[in-house]
């Protein structure tokens, strides 16, 4: 075969520039929740042991901020519980 059949060859097949791909994606709503309330137990834990909070920040790998909010949260929750 030479070039000359080749290129007859690729001019008779059209060229794809467009797929289209039937795909069904189901889409979930997690309820994301933040990241003091899922690290509260664990914070709840490292108090008990005695831990300060910047022990806490250096082992968590998280702020300052968000172990003041777990502690909150604890709090709150805590008193909701001590109320019913």
């Amino acid at each position: 075969m030479n070039i000359s059949c080749l290129k007859m060859i690729a001019r008779q097949q059209p060229i794809r520039t467009l797929s289209l791909i039937l795909v069904q994606i189901k889409i979930t709503c997690n309820n994301n929740i933040p990241l003091y309330k899922k690290l509260a137990p664990k914070i709840r834990e490292l108090k008990a042991l005695g831990l300060t909070q910047n022990e806490m920040v250096c082992r968590l790998k998280i702020s300052r901020k968000t172990i003041l909010k777990s502690f909150l949260y604890l709090k709150d929750s805590q008193e909701n519980a001590n109320q019913l």
